[in-house]
């Protein structure tokens, strides 16, 4: 069958970011995302006000169901709500080491908001030397190693167990976006794209989902990376933005080849 991505979110009432994010990305790249909720929260396309977390035994439960059924090739870290919660999904992991892992370590929307509770970076540090990539953006690699030095962050962040980090430069001033793959070498590759005006509600999610994505087709790592933020980079450019001075949603969705282009009359 299709390439099945397991992925640990949350729901997001508005569609933009979270489980419809994931399942989204996931399809559009030819995958097949079995989702695992993780919470419940309270939020539209421009603020989250709230979450309620899904009780850990819960989520072992739905997990071990899917694991126990489909051929699972990738799994995608999301929202995870508390240090309980990621202590759950650690167990999970370690009886499954040969499933590739993408851990975005989510703490609080872009727009705002928590989505975490004050335990939860700390129960973080124990999926790090489970997962293949951790996501961060700036903003949570500082708070992450705890230091506003950004290399330093990297070193520390690898210190504790991180085997390949992708930080993702969208918080950081400038007209251009920078993201950068490091690893046990130092920094593997990196990747510039100018930046879009306004802002953009779920690409993160976006981003971890496709590249979980291209690992269970079989990608390399830097090569799922280059896929995902090629995928992602389309998602925004196409994004609709439901009020006009909100956040714009991504559109996750391939585009069709033009008429004709296939060899078939247009």
């Amino acid at each position: 069958m299709r390439p099945v991505v397991m992925c640990f979110s949350g729901l997001d009432p508005s569609g933009g970011a979270g489980l419809q994010a994931d399942i989204e990305a996931v399809a559009a790249l030819g995958g097949h995302a079995a989702v695992i909720c993780t919470a419940l929260t309270i939020q539209d396309s421009q603020q989250v006000y709230g979450f309620e977390a899904v009780s850990p035994d819960l989520i072992r439960q739905q997990a071990e169901k899917v694991l126990a059924d489909l051929p699972v090739a990738a799994i995608k870290l999301g929202m995870l709500g508390s240090a309980a919660i990621a202590a759950v999904v650690a167990d999970l992991l370690i009886t499954h080491p040969d499933i590739p892992v993408v851990l975005d370590p989510v703490l609080a929307a872009n727009s705002g908001g928590s989505l975490a509770s004050d335990d939860l970076a700390q129960g973080l540090l124990r999926l790090f030397p489970l997962a293949t990539v951790i996501t961060p953006n700036s903003v949570e690699a500082r708070r992450l190693a705890e230091t506003d030095d950004l290399p330093q962050a990297i070193l520390k962040l690898r210190s504790y167990g991180a085997r390949h980090i992708l930080l993702k430069g969208g918080h950081e001033p400038g007209t251009a976006i920078i993201n950068e793959l490091h690893g046990e070498g130092g920094l593997l590759s990196s990747s510039r794209v100018a930046r879009l005006s306004g802002e953009f509600h779920g690409s993160g999610c976006t981003l971890a989902s496709a590249l979980a994505t291209g690992l269970a087709s079989g990608l390399t790592l830097q090569a799922a990376v280059s896929q995902a933020e090629s995928f992602v980079g389309a998602a925004l450019a196409r994004a609709d933005r439901p009020r006009h001075n909100g956040q714009f949603l991504p559109v996750r969705v391939l585009p069709q080849p033009a008429a004709g282009a296939t060899g078939e009359p247009a």
